[in-house]
């Protein structure tokens, strides 16, 4: 397959097309949306930098006060003279395109990422060869002409770094987190915001399960881990004390916590913002930056439904048993009715009901009856994740990376998938060779057996998704071997 930018050098230019009267915001989404997947993107966030990498073989790019020097002259693509803050050519000869940008009025790393994001949506957007007023000669622009080019690159550089299809799923998202999660300025995630949580309408696309697909295993897994090194930065100080209260660490388990509101762990209960005291400041700011750098930890979610009680309140309650992989639960049960596993996260002092996930009262501390059904199945699922069977296949097979995404789409009430099916996948674990056979761990031969028995829809969901046939797959219980 021909890459999009490969695509762009090889075509003439066409110089009968005339510049749209109006930004063509479908056409930038797709083209975006192309180019994340095309290029295998999977976290966030996606510097400019990196992507000028992978665009090596096309795109030159060099800051202003570099260029001077290697082009030779006093004012490179007369930025200085215009007021540019970068600006790109294609040269004739090879094609190639060459961008410079100011690094002498402009020393954000999210102003000048933001730029170069944009300059190289001119570039895979064809706006470089694609019209007969180029932007290879921007002063032959109409102000209107130029306009539209600009909106649409401008358009194209958040599609890329904040991908709508992708946060207008994040619930409960602030500002704030969008800028440091995607690493652009805090007035470009409020614009991003408005878009995308301001409006009515806002259709899928048709792109929307493969970007999920590629990003599901950094939204479950790395999301709080990249706010939070991205609040304390490289030195381990807080870039904002407003940012602090975004996600913190709990100081006796390391977990990462979301909750701005929390006063002790979900996780272990502790007191998250118990300060000792210290000499003087130095010392203070000294240990913060050393637990800043210890790696925290992100935990697992329990699979949930919402319940809604006699009274009107909604609850969540598990949605199968996760110590008897029991599914056959009446809507009103507080327990299983096979193993006694409790359903319910309670804070038992306050008498109210937590989040599923939240083991300890963030209010009070106080351990909740859930804590030991989830410390069960991190261990569960810690016993798939090390398997010493699968890391004898290490070096033929490889872990499936859309394992977690192609659960979280059995999961759904639109599967063809049975309950047996589902709570069967709850502890599993799936690999692949070079041949795209499949290899799936689970803890349990009742397990393996269910799995067994529904492996063609397991398999057509692959199918689906990966968009690579996948026909056979063999079940085994992790450690069986």
């Amino acid at each position: 397959m021909i890459s999009i930018v490969k695509l762009r050098c090889l075509l003439k230019l066409q110089r009968e097309n005339k510049i749209p009267t109006k930004p063509r915001f479908n056409f930038v989404t797709d083209t975006a949306y192309d180019f994340l997947l095309e290029y295998g993107y999977s976290k966030f966030p996606i510097s400019p930098f990196k992507v000028l990498e992978d665009l090596s073989e096309f795109v030159s790019c060099m800051p202003w006060s570099e260029a001077k020097k290697a082009l030779k002259s006093s004012d490179p693509f007369h930025l200085m003279e215009t007021g540019a803050e970068a600006r790109t050519i294609r040269l004739r000869d090879t094609g190639m395109y060459l961008m410079v940008y100011d690094d002498v009025h402009f020393n954000s790393d999210h102003r000048i990422g933001w730029t170069i994001m944009h300059e190289i949506g001119h570039i895979v957007l064809g706006h470089l060869t694609d019209f007969e007023q180029t932007a290879l000669n921007r002063g032959g622009l109409t102000k209107k002409g130029y306009e539209v080019l600009e909106i649409e690159a401008h358009y194209f550089a958040a599609e890329v770094m904040m991908p709508t299809a992708l946060l207008k799923y994040f619930q409960a998202i602030e500002i704030e987190e969008i800028s440091l999660l995607f690493g652009v300025s805090e007035e470009a995630a409020r614009k991003k915001y408005k878009r995308v949580f301001q409006v009515d309408y806002m259709p899928r696309h048709s792109c929307e399960d493969k970007l999920i697909r590629n990003f599901f295993d950094f939204l479950e897994n790395d999301l709080d881990r990249t706010i939070y090194n991205n609040i304390y930065g490289t030195w381990g100080i807080p870039n904002k004390n407003s940012y602090t209260k975004i996600c913190r660490k709990c100081p006796e388990c390391l977990t990462y916590i979301s909750d701005r509101d929390a006063d002790y762990c979900p996780y272990c209960g502790a007191e998250i913002d118990k300060r000792p005291a210290y000499k003087n400041m130095f010392h203070r700011l000294g240990d913060l930056q050393k637990f800043a750098k210890l790696p925290g930890v992100s935990h697992p979610d329990l699979l949930t439904k919402t319940i809604t009680l006699p009274g009107g309140d909604k609850v969540e309650r598990l949605r199968f048993c996760h110590n008897c992989l029991n599914h056959e639960i009446a809507d009103d049960a507080e327990y299983c009715n096979i193993c006694g596993e409790t359903l319910y996260s309670t804070c038992l002092n306050e008498e109210t009901r937590l989040a599923i996930n939240e083991c300890f009262c963030t209010s009070c501390g106080s351990e909740s009856p859930i804590h030991s059904t989830y410390l069960k199945a991190e261990g569960r699922l810690m016993r798939i994740k090390d398997c010493s069977a699968c890391k004898t296949y290490s070096e033929e097979w490889m872990q499936y990376p859309y394992w977690g995404f192609i659960k979280m789409k059995l999961y759904s009430e639109r599967s063809k998938a049975t309950d047996s099916l589902r709570s069967a996948l709850i502890y599993s674990n799936a690999y692949i060779d070079d041949n795209d056979n499949v290899i799936i761990y689970t803890d349990t031969a009742a397990a393996a057996v269910c799995i067994n028995n529904e492996i063609d829809t397991v398999l057509q969901t692959m199918s689906r998704y990966d968009e690579v046939e996948h026909n056979s797959a063999e079940v085994f219980v992790a450690d069986d071997l």
